[in-house]
């Protein structure tokens, strides 16, 4: 199975080179002290993210979970399909 992994386009994985190089370019571009708070913001939003996500999969596994009656007439109800079909006029 080939599947495209996101850093592919890179050659792989980062190694501690590619790391220090983007850790000193973040902090060319915000300075030392912005820095930690960047940082704190980042992490605040990530942990955010992942309360969301999890919150999300356990209301999706509530949902899908619904007992099984097996009395349950699937053709019992009134909808559009049980409705005498209409003569079509030509």
């Amino acid at each position: 199975m080939n599947t495209l992994h996101p850093l592919s386009i890179l050659g792989g994985s980062l190694g501690a080179g590619e790391l220090m190089v983007i850790f000193l370019a973040i902090l060319l571009l915000f300075g030392s002290k912005n820095l930690p708070k960047i940082a704190r913001s980042l992490g605040r939003a990530l942990a955010e993210l992942r309360r969301a996500a999890r919150d999300f999969s356990g209301e999706i596994a509530r949902a899908d979970w619904q007992p099984f009656d097996p009395d349950d007439k699937l053709g019992d109800h009134e909808g559009p399909s049980a409705k005498e079909p209409r003569e079509r006029e030509g």
